[in-house]
Formats: C-alpha cells, sequence, structure tokens
C-alpha cells in the first residue's frame, strides 16, 4: 500500500553558515538568496533574499532574533528542494542598490520613497524582504557576484513530527590561488537551517 502524501505548515530558520574561503576575510556584508523550490502542487518557487554579516566565513546566528533567522514559514507536500547563493562581500553602495531593489519589488513603491524611508544605520543589520524575481535579476541589480551555491533535495513526509537539521553543502563559483587552491564547484562550506512543522 502506498504511503499516503502529508501536507504541513513547515517552518525553516538559519542556523550557520560556514564558508571556509573566507575565514581570513574579516567581518563583511554578503547576499544570501534562498529558493524554496516547487513546495507544494502549484507552487513552482518561493524565494527570499537577506545581507548576512560573515565573520571570518561565518555568521553569527545564535544571538539573533527569531525575525532575522526565519527564511520560509510555507506549506510543503511530497518532494521539494531548498537552493542557496552566497555573493561576494557587498560594498555599502550595493547594499543601498539591494536594498532599493527588493524593498521596492516588494512592497511596490518607488524606490527613491523606500530610500527616503529607510536610514542608513539600517544598511548594518539584517535586511530580510521576501521576492519573487529571480535571483539573476536581484544579482544585476546590484552587480554582485555569486561565490558559492548548493542545493538540498527534501521530502514532507520526512520532516513531519519533529525538528531536523538540514545541512546544505556549498560549492565554489570561483577559483583561488593565493594560500590553498580552490576551482570551481569545489566544497566550499555549507548553510545549516532548522525544519519544524507547526
Amino acid at each position: 500500500m502506498a504511503t499516503k502524501r502529508k501536507r504541513f505548515d513547515l517552518e525553516i530558520l538559519l542556523a550557520d553558515i560556514h564558508v571556509p574561503s573566507l575565514d581570513k576575510s574579516g567581518k563583511n556584508q554578503h547576499a544570501l538568496t534562498m529558493d524554496l523550490v516547487c513546495p507544494r502542487p502549484n507552487v513552482a518557487l518561493k524565494s527570499t533574499t537577506k545581507t548576512i554579516p560573515l565573520v571570518n566565513g561565518r555568521c553569527p546566528t545564535q544571538l539573533w532574533p527569531w525575525t532575522h533567522k526565519i527564511c520560509f514559514k510555507e506549506t510543503v507536500e511530497g518532494n521539494f528542494g531548498l537552493n542557496v547563493t552566497i555573493t561576494e562581500k557587498l560594498s555599502r553602495t550595493q547594499l543601498r542598490k539591494l536594498l532599493r531593489f527588493v524593498a521596492g519589488k516588494s512592497l511596490d513603491v518607488g524606490a527613491d520613497v523606500v530610500e527616503d524611508a529607510v536610514p542608513v544605520p539600517f544598511l548594518d543589520e539584517i535586511a530580510t524582504l521576501p521576492i519573487v524575481y529571480a535571483s539573476k535579476q536581484l544579482l544585476a541589480a546590484v552587480n554582485a557576484k555569486i561565490i558559492a551555491e548548493g542545493c538540498l533535495d527534501l521530502n514532507a513526509n520526512e520532516l513531519d513530527g519533529k525538528a531536523t537539521t538540514l545541512v546544505l553543502p556549498l560549492s565554489s563559483r570561483r577559483m583561488l590561488n593565493k594560500n590553498a587552491s580552490l576551482n570551481e564547484m569545489d566544497p566550499d562550506g555549507e548553510v545549516t537551517f532548522i525544519a519544524s512543522p507547526i
């Protein structure tokens, strides 16, 4: 007898990021884009982008409030996936462009209005807004290159009833030859999420 497909609401929180190739890079802001692929029938994609501080390649989420950790709260059913990309470090100009692009698209208001309403110090904090536009369009808006990416196949039946730690492996999208050789598609860390049925 076939197993009945389960359908339920799932909360996905960001728990940790480690990018070893950035271990000696100091503190910088990066854009983290996450795509929830086909979470349920008739829904192809849900996407969100956060600006994240990486300190020597790590993201200290332990002291973050829930509002900064939350990535998705979605109904899931059957097979679905999670894709992640991380950009190179962003300048303050790129951060401003990112904020204006995401806020303007999400809130459907003029970019100038968004910029005037958001204080400059906000750019130093986590900026999180959902978007429904392809990450390529976002990256073009801020002129930022992707340095790492990864994906994870998931099944709703395996996540029901308990909180689950999801470890998504990252692969490099660049070549480095300074102290240690790193080629495109080489392993370059991981992103950890906590998925909990709600």
